[in-house]
């Protein structure tokens, strides 16, 4: 018997077929409003069939109202102050910044690994936080990695 090995991805939602997005609607709806999901599969108009084949293999990265770690991989310009500039936007996010890894920078680009936690309040701001992080000069690659 050959057992298959699970893998994980984190896929922009917007990519994904209108079944999965209606499965996580579904969910949604479940948790903020507090309606069985027999009510809910009837207002996003699926299929109970295609709502059961799914469900148990959409989570969300970040689940709300609970902390939450994850780690963000990035590669930044050698400068001065680059990496103080990153945490003025992480902190100004309301993100603890739990590890620093920091690698010497080869070809003028230094690899920096944070592991970050989120409370509930903070973690609506993850987003935002992200595309700051992006759009700050110096920046040339940011990906999340992990989270737990």
């Amino acid at each position: 018997m050959v057992t298959e090995s699970r893998e994980f991805f984190i896929v922009d939602k917007r990519i994904l077929p209108n079944s999965i997005q209606n499965v996580i609607k579904v969910n949604e709806i479940v948790q903020k409003e507090g309606i069985s999901k027999y009510e809910a599969i009837k207002r996003v108009g699926i299929s109970r069939s295609t709502y059961y084949k799914y469900k148990d293999f959409i989570k969300p990265f970040f689940e709300s109202g609970k902390d939450t770690v994850f780690n963000i991989n990035m590669a930044l310009h050698d400068e001065p102050g680059m990496l103080s500039k990153i945490f003025n936007v992480i902190a100004a996010s309301g993100v603890n910044i739990l590890t620093i890894t920091q690698n010497i920078p080869i070809d003028g680009i230094a690899r920096v690994t944070l592991a970050l936690r989120t409370n509930a309040d903070s973690l609506r701001n993850i987003e935002t936080m992200l595309e700051k992080i992006t759009e700050q000069p110096g920046v040339s690659e940011i990906r999340i990695i992990g989270n737990n």
